[in-house]
This record gives C-alpha cells, structure tokens and sequence, in this order.
C-alpha cells in the first residue's frame, strides 16, 4: 500500500475512533433534558429574588403579516409583601411626564401602604392567587419536558454560548394533565440548552396542527409560535426576551391574529426586606 494510501486509510479510521469519542463523551438528549428541567427550575425559583424592568409590546397582525403595534409599555416590577407590583414607568419607550409620574409615585406608596396594612384573610387571598399562577408556570415548564421527543442534532454557539441543540417533536402518547397543556400536543419546538451547568438559552415552539380549547369555544392554529430567551444575571439565568405570535379562532367564526413582546432587563435584588422572608410562601 503507498503511503498515501496508508495516510487516508488511517485519516478514516481516525475520523472513525473521534467520532466514537465525541458520541460517547456526549450526553444523550434524554440526560440533557432531565438537567437541564433541574437547573431550570432553580433558575425559575430565583426570579423572585429580582426585581427588573419589562418592556411590554402588543401588536395585532394584518392579512399581509403586517404588524401594527397598538400599545407598548415599560414597568418596574419588584416585589412587595410577597407577590409583584407592576409600576409603570414609560408609555412607547417615553418617560412618563411628570403629571402621570406623580400618579404612579402615588399608586405606588398605596400599594405598599395596603400590603402592609391588610387583613391576614386579604393577605392570604392575595398570596394564593400568586402560589396558583406560580404553580402553573411551574406545571407547564414540567410538561415541556414530558410533551415532546427530543433529538440532540447538533451544537451551535449562541453569541459566546457552546449550546447543545434539540429538536421537540410532539409524543403521540403523551395525554395533558390540564387544559392549558393541551396545546404542547400540537407544537413542535427547538431548544438551545448552555453546555456547562445545562441552563436553557432559547426555547422555541410553534404549533402544527390545532388545538381547541374552552370547551371546544377556541381554537390555537398554527401560526402561533413562542421564542423565550435567557441570559446570565450572577449565578442564574433568568429570562430576557419572550415572544409570542398567536393565530386563533373563536366559536370558528373570528378571527385573531397578535404578537406581544416582552423584554426583561435591569435584573437587581429586590428592595423589600421583609419580601425575603415572605418569599418561602411562594417559591416553590
């Protein structure tokens, strides 16, 4: 055999050995989604540890998918006496003017001044409502993991992220434990998950089929789609972009086609110490 021939011989069975290598150093998908859920739900859990910034955006969708944006607002969201305050800031990316500002500063104070102040009855009533919304963030996320068969395909670098890539399909076998995760049976989606601690970057989902809902009243069809994004604020990744594109139908005679924006930024610890030990209450 010539030398050459010896040389690409040997390249193959080398491309062969790095190969075998790389695929056995390399975490199956199923791994990468069981750590990934875990260090999810911490990263979830610390959010109520930050107040930040959320810019808000809502537009309605024309039949030539022309975008027409129709509100768009900036709160300051922190917590108070254990569940957030939304207090608005800017209105189409302006501060407010000083009139509407002192309005603001003064819904503000009163807000604080009724958490203080209320009933443990108001108190509780208050709370719960937050533990039951918290609780079906909380559910939804745990689906994702259980609604979808995932294929790693790949790596990719999200700015100076090494990412590992999956792809979602939808599981035949999998039967919704709730209404609102109905529509996971008929999406399919797309996930960049941070090679070291397993943090999710991007997630991104859109239906392929329709899903109805509320008694058969609505009707999600595709077109709807979902991109959220997170990025590193300390040691948790929290969100910092959320996108949603909805194409519906109500009793299959109106029609709505909308986008809403939602923007995270400004992430610092909340400014509320008595919030830090009311926190338990709703974390988990």
């Amino acid at each position: 055999m010539s030398v050459n021939g010896r040389f690409l011989l040997e390249l193959v069975l080398l491309a062969g050995f790095s190969q075998t290598v790389w695929s056995q150093s390399q975490p199956s998908a199923a791994e990468i989604i069981r750590r990934s859920v875990a260090t999810n739900t911490a990263d979830w859990k610390a959010q109520l540890l930050y107040a930040h910034r959320e810019a808000d955006t809502k537009s309605t969708i024309d039949a030539t998918n022309r975008a027409t944006v129709h509100s768009s607002k900036t709160y300051d969201v922190m917590m108070i006496e254990g569940s957030p305050y939304n207090r608005l800031i800017a209105i189409n990316n302006e501060p407010l003017g000083a009139k509407q500002a002192q309005q603001e500063e003064r819904k503000f104070h009163a807000e604080i001044q009724k958490r203080h102040s209320e009933s443990p009855t108001e108190r509780e009533k208050r709370l719960s409502a937050f533990r039951s919304e918290r609780s079906e963030e909380h559910l939804l996320m745990e689906q994702m993991a259980k609604a979808f068969l995932f294929k790693l395909v790949g790596e990719e670098k999200l700015g100076n992220l090494d990412c590992y890539v999956l792809d979602a399909a939808p599981d035949p076998n999998y039967t919704p434990p709730v209404q609102k995760a109905r529509v996971l049976s008929g999406m399919k989606g797309k996930m960049w998950i941070e090679k070291t601690q397993f943090h999710w970057a991007k997630v991104q989902a859109e239906v392929i089929h329709p899903v109805e809902f509320a008694l058969f009243v609505a009707k999600v069809k595709p077109g709807t789609s979902f991109e959220l994004q997170q990025s590193p604020v300390g040691s948790v990744w929290l969100p910092c972009q959320f996108i949603e594109n909805v194409n519906a139908s109500v009793l299959g005679v109106y029609s709505m086609r909308s986008r809403e924006q939602e923007r995270y930024f400004d992430y610092r610890p909340n400014g509320f110490p008595k919030d830090k030990a009311n926190l338990s209450s709703v974390r988990d």
